[in-house]
């Protein structure tokens, strides 16, 4: 199980606890659970009240249960889980103490009796900050909890050890260390559309070992398809989805990852629910309904996301005039997809029309070039796969550059050249701005409108995956 926390939330709330040596400090955490996944979304971070404490002494505490109940109370009104959090002062590793184990047998039956679980409890070493935590299921077993820490620079904990410790992995091991690769074999990827550049980042992320991905996709192969998705053959084509196939390739290497295919579309026959327990988001797609939807996704749940995509100019002659691809990197303390003006609201509107009546504007000249190919080649999005890859295992193994990490990577096929690009802030931005407050509910029958009333602007390109 993992407990997702806001870096913005969790640091002023680690310092706040850790600030007295002299005696235990204790505090409240409640969660949100997710689907798709055994993950939670811490919402509220409490402190005890100096006058909520019965007894505090630095090897001891006891929490009023008047107080307790009032830190649990939002809680109970919105069926939310319940971490109980105390510090051991002086202590450099965290560790539940058998005062901890007695005080929790009474205390999580109690919590279950009020509101659904997970429960559970929290120790943090009191000169490190090192966390240990550990949640309580209805079954009334017990289970260890990650703590993944959210912010411009996620800190994912390792795993338990297994299958990366063999010698298959050994010399990506020299690279980014045990700690790493165990990460990897830790950590669930969604990957939302399958064509070209999905195709190719799944591919690359089975080879590295990642432990679970999660692949969404409603299209069977087309005979277009062969020639730059990765597994698929011509006996594929109008017979197997792409999530089979992507799930077929990585069986057969044998490698121990988990994929979970998800035969539908974001937004239709899958909800942002679906996939809101993983750890990232790989965004393949070339629809900007859904990439609206995964760009409030990735704010709302907290959850680090790497949108990626190319685009092509043809000219009179029918050759490449012009070649761009991009890489860019959102979630909390980053800029969203609408302020780099990779959301089109024009776009949008166009793919929200019933087939009738798209038909109807296209031949009226309202819409132009909606339902045209786009070019593809595996090549480009070869280039533009490994460039998000490579920004996944910086952002969860922290292998080099994470002090500066890129926001945006963008490249020009013609000239063969890659750029790091910057964003001027924004006080405009009602998304990536709102990482912090309570985050609002949405779906995609909304989206449309909500980002027509806000303040950005947006760039329109022609993209292909």
């Amino acid at each position: 199980m993992k407990l997702r926390i806001l870096e913005s939330q969790w640091t002023p709330f680690v310092n706040a606890l850790c600030a007295r040596r002299d005696v235990e400090s204790a505090g409240i955490i409640l969660a949100e659970r997710l689907h798709g996944g055994e993950a939670l979304l811490a919402k509220q971070l409490l402190l005890v009240p100096n006058d909520g404490y019965l007894v505090r002494r630095i090897d001891q505490l006891r929490i009023d249960p008047i107080a307790l109940n009032r830190l649990i109370r939002a809680a109970r009104d919105s069926g939310l889980s319940v971490f109980t959090v105390h510090t051991h002062p002086g202590a450099t590793q965290p560790w539940f103490s058998r005062a901890d184990d007695i005080g929790d047998a009474k205390l999580m039956p109690s919590l279950f009796t009020q509101m659904p679980g997970p429960h559970g409890s929290m120790v943090i070493a009191g000169n490190t900050g090192i966390t240990t935590a550990r949640a309580w299921l209805e079954n009334g077993s017990q289970t260890k909890v990650d703590i993944n820490i959210i912010g411009k620079a996620p800190h994912f904990p390792t795993g338990s050890g297994g299958a990366n410790s063999q010698s298959m992995f050994a010399r990506q091991r020299l690279a980014l260390g045990n700690d790493g690769q165990e990460i990897l074999k830790n950590l669930h990827v969604a990957i939302v559309g399958l064509g070209g550049t999905g195709s190719v980042s799944f591919v690359q992320l089975a080879h590295l070992g990642v432990g679970h991905i999660s692949v969404v996709d409603g299209d069977l192969v087309e005979s277009s398809n062969v020639s730059r998705i990765i597994g698929a053959t011509v006996a594929d084509i109008g017979n197997t989805y792409k999530v089979d196939v992507a799930a077929r390739y990585a069986a057969s290497l044998g490698l121990g990852t988990k994929v979970t295919p998800m035969r539908g579309h974001l937004g239709g026959e899958f909800s942002t629910q679906s996939i809101e327990g993983c750890d990232i988001i790989l965004s393949c797609v070339d629809r900007h309904i859904p990439r609206a939807v995964i760009n409030r996704l990735a704010y709302a749940k907290a959850i680090p996301t790497i949108d990626m995509g190319s685009a092509f100019r043809i000219g009179a002659d029918g050759k490449i005039s012009g070649g761009a691809g991009r890489v860019v990197v959102i979630g909390p303390e980053r800029r969203c997809l609408a302020c780099w003006g990779h959301i089109d609201p024009h776009r949008m509107r166009v793919e929200a029309l019933p087939p009738a009546e798209r038909a109807k504007e296209t031949a009226e000249g309202y819409i132009e070039g909606a339902d045209i190919p786009q070019p593809s080649v595996i090549a480009f999005n070869t280039a533009v796969a490994g460039a998000a890859v490579t920004e996944l295992l910086r952002l969860v193994t922290r292998f080099g550059g994470h002090e500066d990490p890129p926001m945006r990577l963008s490249f020009d096929f013609l000239s063969g050249t890659i750029r790091r690009n910057t964003l001027v802030a924004s006080i405009s931005c009602k998304i990536c701005l709102a990482t912090n407050n309570e985050a609002e509910r949405f779906d995609s029958n909304d989206i449309e409108n909500r980002l027509n009333n806000s303040d950005n602007t947006f760039s329109q390109e022609s993209e292909s995956e």
